[in-house]
């Protein structure tokens, strides 16, 4: 896990992404220009479910 693979294109880190398969394939975010808001995770965050629901805090009492 200490090694980092750079980008040949601009040098950059490669960073693990998911494909459609559900492996990991090393990808440079900064080549392959990649919308934020259009990844999966982004989708998810903003659904209802994704977000956390506010609590109240309690004494232990």
């Amino acid at each position: 896990m200490n090694r980092i693979t750079s980008c040949t294109g601009c040098g950059h880190a490669l960073v693990p992404m998911l494909t459609a398969k559900g492996r990991a394939e090393l990808s440079c975010l900064w080549c392959e220009v990649f919308d934020a808001r259009a990844l999966d995770m982004a989708k998810w965050a903003d659904s209802p479910f994704g977000k956390p629901g506010r609590t109240v805090r309690r004494s232990f009492e």
